[in-house]
């Protein structure tokens, strides 16, 4: 007896059990079906929306054209603008951030301080031997966003000029170039936009560091859109060098078709034709003009008496442009220097090296 009692009643705890396991279960799913919706409630748990990205993805079927110009307004059609150098966050307006299917009241959207758009090395090369003046210069630089602060960015640079020759006057091995840019470009209208840019930086050959040392470069520039095929350019670059303190840019781009451009404008016209287009990359070619040089502070020897050394030249360049949809992009350049000067500020040692070639190769990531 005793025992059917206790089994009776271990029956009843059992089935009690069962019934409040029951109960709770059916509550915790109405209750959470109420707080996350019927996506979540049958086992769908998405991780909070977040920023990923700046910067819309490349889409790999579209590549777009990538140049030295300056930027344009976005009534151009993807490619121009890009071509032109447009800030990519100023392409999308509505479409970078993402859009959450649900309001979530805890979830914040992330916002980097920093953001890596570009990293660029080259190598650059002069030929000369005794006194024709040769010049072998590596470059890299790297451009950052700051996606709190929309169309600005900074680029820190360095570079080194190995310096072969002249046999008849004392220049230094090595002179060097440390600069970071801050730089904004700003839409006002569909037509009208401007950029500017104020560059701080060093440049020296490290034995003389003075305050004729410190040069400060810039530009000021404003874009008109005329046409979906025709934009002009005008405005100021301050070199802040000893024989050229600005000069003055303007000019206008023009788009004959979808694959060639024409960019008249002083200092830099350059004409670039497509070549090629596949799935993987474009291949472009381009013929350009350039203003080369640069200002030095240095240590002349013997004596050890400072100085600063100029050195300008003309180029006439034409070139290879690939563009991958990864982002990469590689230029391959050949060209004639001419109009070479050397002059310093004392003007002991001034003359004028012979015309040499140039080769130089770039790869920005």
């Amino acid at each position: 007896m005793f025992n059917q009692s206790r089994q009776a009643v271990l029956l009843m705890l059992v089935c009690g059990a069962l019934s409040l396991w029951g109960t709770v279960n059916s509550c915790f799913a109405q209750s959470r079906s109420t707080i996350l919706g019927p996506r979540e409630a049958s086992g769908y748990s998405p991780l909070p929306q977040r920023h990923q990205t700046i910067f819309m993805p490349r889409d790999e079927q579209d590549i777009q054209q990538i140049s030295q110009s300056p930027q344009i307004p976005d009534v151009l059609d993807a490619e121009s603008k890009e071509a032109l150098g447009i800030p990519p966050q100023l392409l999308k307006e509505d479409r970078i951030w993402a859009e959450p299917d649900e309001e979530c009241v805890d979830c914040e959207t992330f916002v980097p301080m920093l953001a890596h758009k570009s990293a660029t090395g080259s190598m650059t090369w002069l030929p000369g031997n005794d006194d024709n003046l040769g010049i072998f210069t590596l470059y890299l630089s790297e451009t950052v966003d700051l996606p709190r602060l929309e169309g600005f960015t900074i680029t820190p640079r360095f570079g080194v000029h190995y310096l072969d020759g002249p046999v008849r006057t004392d220049l230094p091995a090595r002179v060097y170039d440390t600069s970071v840019s801050f730089r904004w470009f700003n839409k006002v209208n569909e037509k009208w936009s401007y950029e500017l840019e104020v560059a701080p930086g060093v440049y020296s050959d490290f034995k003389s560091v003075t305050s004729d040392s410190v040069r400060i470069t810039g530009k000021g520039l404003a874009y008109y859109v005329h046409s979906r095929a025709k934009q002009f350019v005008m405005g100021v670059v301050y070199l802040d060098r000893e024989d050229i303190l600005m000069l003055p840019a303007a000019g206008m781009i023009m788009w004959f078709s979808e694959g060639s451009r024409l960019e008249l404008i002083f200092p830099k016209p350059k004409f670039t034709y497509r070549i090629e287009k596949d799935d993987d990359k474009e291949r472009w070619a381009f013929l350009a003009g350039e203003f080369g040089g640069g200002s030095w502070a240095i240590r002349r020897s013997p004596g050890g008496v400072d100085d600063i050394v100029t050195y300008s030249d003309l180029r006439l360049i034409g070139g290879l442009e690939t563009k991958h949809t990864n982002g990469k992009i590689s230029q391959l350049e050949v060209g004639f220097v001419f109009n070479r000067s050397l002059e310093y500020q004392s003007n002991i040692g001034n003359y004028k090296p012979s015309p040499t070639a140039m080769l130089r190769y770039q790869l920005t990531f």
